[in-house]
């Protein structure tokens, strides 16, 4: 039931980014200002392209076709469309950035950007240190509380003893 809900929540969270990014694309687009219109062409077809669309795949068609319908939105389900939504809302954060300082509004400081390998190793180490912080949070702070351990405990011994009564209630004349 968590996870039926999680899901309907990333669906309409996942839409209503849809229409954010429209609605930014679109007034973009009306406004015609050349440096912000350039940086429109570069991210959707120019060099940034790729990321551009993986994003948008990411963000919003991936989540809206697995969450959309009821028997996909399974545990499993949910953890694939939330990992293309992180991934999705990481490359949505690089697109903000890097693109429009590349595009500044003087045509003369035009550039491209190109990460070193020390800012590629600073990405992948952030994120293993935030799965080193989850685990290590995992470990020492109990994920599921003490009382759904003791109603599933109960509802797994209930009949378990039921069936022992009978196997003994049979054994016994």
């Amino acid at each position: 039931m968590h996870f039926q809900n999680l899901g309907k929540l990333l669906l309409m969270m996942s839409l209503l980014w849809t229409y954010f990014v429209f609605a930014e694309r679109l007034t973009v687009w009306y406004g015609n200002e050349s440096a912000e219109v350039q940086v429109l062409r570069v991210t959707q077809s120019g060099t940034f392209a790729p990321l551009y669309w993986t994003m948008v795949v990411c963000n919003f068609v991936v989540p809206f076709t697995i969450l959309s319908l009821r028997r996909l939105r399974t545990i499993t389900g949910c953890v694939i469309a939330s990992f293309c939504v992180c991934v999705g809302m990481w490359l949505e954060r690089f697109l903000i950035v890097v693109p429009s300082l590349g595009h500044k509004y003087l045509p003369y400081t035009w550039g491209t950007y190109r990460p070193r390998p020390v800012e590629i190793m600073i990405t992948i180490s952030t994120f293993a240190a935030m799965v080193l912080l989850y685990t290590l949070f995992a470990k020492f702070v109990p994920i599921i509380s003490v009382w759904e351990l003791k109603v599933g405990e109960h509802a797994v011994r209930e009949p378990q003893l039921q069936h022992a009564e009978h196997a003994i209630g049979e054994v016994r004349p």
